[in-house]
């Protein structure tokens, strides 16, 4: 006899998903039961939908692949809902499979059936995801999974829900019941118009200090733009969002983004979250933006963002005076290479010998100002970015999570796709370790060693995901940053007491978590993750971390590395 839920796991399989994130529930209970018997797909077991949800976003980034994440109702979707939103506005493609009690109200059991049942399970998850569908039969159910996965892999990607009910799980099934093949939707990626095309690819001919500037990683854009930048000897500012440009590359002028964008006469912005932040500076305390290029300069924006619709938030800041293109940047990317390429223009060299010490002395004076804090205890946040990639260095690695205020893009080496692998989107905390581990298991199989430059106050809000890692063993190697604050919302305070001419004396209230001070390294060896610190003496630092990673590579197994930083 086959059910309902085994119909849906073979779809799943035939679409290729190929894991599945979960915390168990009543209400996916059929889903479950298929789930760990068909074995097709792995299953990931997490203690919070929170983490289940931000698992399927670190895998996305890591590896390009959807996976799936069962919630139970409404309860279990509404813990959900915060890592949605990550997931929406970084555009993370998964399918989320929610269970719910039974639409027929007859077949309700007392209380908790009726409690956690709505009119609308959908509705729930409308505002915080790209797509959802509460299909009434198995044959829909069938069909929103075929469109889900579509849109969620479509431009911009994003999560999609799907409702299936406890009947539609638990009904029987016999031969094929009239439900057919499932329908095979190729996705949707804009192209940006030939006349665009060629528009930019004039306008960047004719520039004399051409800008791009990036943001969102570019899927298969790399090995485009790095070829576009040495043909045009454009300057490149990188926002952060994603590996999108090797640190190592004389083009990167990242470090002296207002000199670069106050002097360009052409600015390309490659998917940026928000045009006007790309492009400005904002005073924290009074909020007022600077804009940083020329009235002067030509703006293009080049990007899905139009189409990306998160209801009831405005993702951006209208720019009215840049010229807005609507592509997948690969594919334009692509064909503006192509089009530049074919003129027979090569203007590199001059802006090439000029671009490329304005980069080596900006990355030697990043290198200085670290070193200036050399055995400054407890470790700053510098010399703990300088001593993890002095560790991690000879072996293929990715970051999978952490900025560490920027030290690791103005020290590291990034030069391979996919060895950053950017912020939440959202920022919603709670994103570090279940994103991480996402990452762990796309490059499980491989040898490149997945780090996870952790916030502290960020994985207090998802601790209990050490125990997903322990569970499933992966080789995950955790560093602390760990300054034992809410850093960034203690500058805010800071910042509002020093403008209302008020004493700093009280910023620290609510704010820091040092009485008592959380020892992370106990937090995860009670969850079987082995911990290591706290560590605050800088001299221990190199040979701690070297031990660290050495048995995350060579024993696959995961540690957790706590350091105290002094902000």
């Amino acid at each position: 006899m086959r059910y309902g839920s085994d119909v849906v796991i073979e779809w799943l399989a035939a679409l290729g998903v190929k894991h599945v994130a979960i915390n168990p529930g009543a209400t996916i209970r059929g889903l479950h039961e298929s789930l760990v018997r068909d074995q097709r797909l792995e299953t990931v077991f997490a203690l919070h939908e929170e983490t289940a949800v931000g698992i399927a976003h670190g895998f996305w980034k890591a590896t390009g692949s959807p996976m799936a994440v069962f919630v139970h109702d409404l309860v279990g979707l509404q813990h959900a809902s915060m890592a949605l939103f990550n997931a929406t506005v970084d555009r993370a493609a998964m399918l989320v499979i929610g269970g719910a009690g039974p639409r027929d109200e007859t077949s309700r059991r007392p209380w908790l059936d009726w409690v956690h049942s709505s009119a609308s399970h959908s509705a729930w998850a409308r505002d915080v995801v790209k797509w959802a569908a509460e299909p009434a039969s198995l044959l829909g159910v069938r069909d929103a999974l075929a469109r889900g996965m579509r849109t969620a892999v479509s431009a911009p990607e994003g999560p999609v829900y799907i409702c299936v009910d406890t009947e539609q799980q638990e009904a029987s099934v016999s031969g094929d019941a009239g439900l057919g093949e499932l329908p095979k939707l190729p996705p949707f990626r804009p192209r940006a118009s030939s006349q665009e095309v060629t528009d930019v690819a004039r306008m960047l001919a004719s520039a004399s200090h051409p800008v791009i500037v990036v943001d969102r990683p570019v899927r298969g854009g790399r090995s485009t733009l790095v070829p576009l930048v040495e043909q045009i000897g454009a300057a490149v500012v990188d926002l952060g969002g994603g590996f999108s440009f090797p640190t190592t590359h004389w083009a990167d002028q990242t470090e002296s983004r207002p000199g670069v964008l106050a002097e360009a006469d052409l600015i390309l912005v490659l998917e940026a979250r928000d045009v006007a932040w790309a492009l400005s500076d904002v005073d924290t305390g009074t909020r007022r933006k600077t804009w940083l290029p020329s009235p002067s300069a030509n703006v293009i924006a080049v990007g899905c963002g139009a189409l990306q619709n998160v209801p009831g938030v405005v993702l951006d800041e209208l720019v009215p005076s840049a010229r807005h293109i609507t592509s997948d940047v690969a594919l334009f990317l692509n064909d503006l290479l192509t089009q530049i390429g074919s003129s027979g223009t090569d203007c590199s060299s001059d802006r090439r010998r000029r671009l490329s010490s304005g980069h080596d002395a900006a990355r030697s004076a990043s290198r200085r100002a670290a070193l200036a804090h050399a055995g400054t205890s407890p470790v700053r946040p510098a010399q703990l970015a300088m001593a993890l990639h002095d560790a991690i260095k000879d072996g293929p690695w990715v970051l999978a999570n952490g900025i560490v205020k920027g030290w690791p893009q103005r020290l590291w080496d990034f030069g391979d796709r996919g060895e950053f692998l950017g912020r939440s989107g959202g920022e919603g905390l709670g994103y570090g370790m279940p994103a991480s581990i996402g990452a762990a298991i796309g490059h499980r199989d491989s040898d490149r060693l997945v780090v996870n430059l952790q916030a502290d106050g960020d994985l207090l809000y998802t601790a209990s995901a050490l125990w997903t890692v322990a569970h499933h063993q992966l080789p995950l190697l955790t560093v602390m940053y760990n300054n034992a604050s809410y850093a960034k919302d203690e500058l805010h305070q800071r910042e509002t007491a020093r403008l209302r001419g008020r004493s700093t004396d009280t910023t620290h209230i609510a704010i820091r978590m040092d009485d008592p001070p959380v020892d992370f390294a106990k937090l995860a060896q009670a969850q079987g993750v082995e911990g290591i610190g706290p560590v605050d003496d800088p001299a221990r630092l190199p040979s701690v971390l070297a031990e660290a990673v050495r048995a995350v590579r060579e024993e696959r197994r995961p540690i957790l590395v706590d350091v105290r930083c002094s902000e």
